[in-house]
């Protein structure tokens, strides 16, 4: 696609959608999230022994009687070879199921916003896509709707491609919109809380969608769309707070890039 800035610069970014992957003039540009990868996230690692530990309970089990030793047995239809590989595995069914919720959302409140906004960029009220299947997805989809409910909301680009000409970074931000007055970048979120990344990552959209509009951000917001209770949660960040972010973010770019030259 042929991205346009406002100083009448034009620049080709190319998606692959299968790797999903950027290049720009033939090379390789890293995307937002993929810099942010390089981040260290130490609380995924007890959370994947729970869900290991979780598998175990539930595919082995204890036999009632107590042995001569004063030892309880335990016993499995499944192999040690298997067990193991169970064991290890675990987290990725959870995080699978995690992800295709977060997907599943994404998809109808962008196919919501592309058939719905109108001439003025307000969401329509009549004639909503049909909601997927799954009780998780559209408790999502219900605080979606819930906060534009409550909010005064002129959307103006929805799944936009941005590529930063000063810092070669690309992504897709969810969302620009008008939010209550205020210029905002936009994130989806169906996560359990809202982490410290994900303002790195707006900030990253929020500097990027500047320098191709020529207009100012007022802020940002990761909106997270609780799938459990169907409430939506807001972590907004002003102007001086998103641009402080972004300084962080070049840190973890320079990071990312001096990482790659080593190898």
């Amino acid at each position: 696609m042929l991205i346009e800035y406002h100083d009448g610069e034009t620049v080709e970014l190319l998606f692959d959608n299968t790797l999903h992957a950027y290049r720009v003039a033939g090379k390789p540009v890293p995307s937002a999230t993929k810099v942010l990868g390089i981040i260290n996230k130490p609380a995924l690692i007890p959370w994947a022994l729970k869900m290991g530990a979780g598998w175990l309970e539930k595919n082995v089990f204890m036999d009632e009687e107590e042995s001569p030793t004063g030892l309880f047995t335990y016993t499995s239809r499944m192999g040690l070879n298997q067990m193991v590989k169970g064991i290890k595995s675990a987290y990725r069914g959870t995080s699978g199921g995690a992800l295709e919720i977060g997907n599943d959302t994404h998809h109808w409140i962008e196919k919501a916003l592309n058939q719905f906004m109108d001439d003025e960029g307000k969401f329509g009220d009549d004639n909503m896509p049909e909601k997927p299947e799954g009780f998780e997805t559209n408790n999502s989809i219900s605080a979606f709707e819930q906060w534009v409910a409550d909010n005064d909301i002129d959307f103006l680009q929805s799944e936009e491609k941005i590529y930063s000409r000063m810092d070669h970074y690309a992504g897709t931000l969810d969302c620009a919109a008008m939010v209550n007055g205020a210029m905002c970048i936009i994130d989806w979120k169906t996560s359990k809380a809202i982490y410290p990344e994900y303002h790195l990552q707006n900030a990253a959209y929020a500097k990027a969608w500047e320098d191709i509009h020529g207009r100012a951000v007022e802020q940002t917001l990761v909106l997270r769309l609780d799938k459990g209770t169907g409430r939506y949660q807001e972590g907004y960040q002003s102007t001086i707070e998103w641009n402080k972010n972004y300084e962080t973010f070049a840190h973890a770019l320079a990071l990312y890039n001096g990482l790659k030259e080593l190898k």
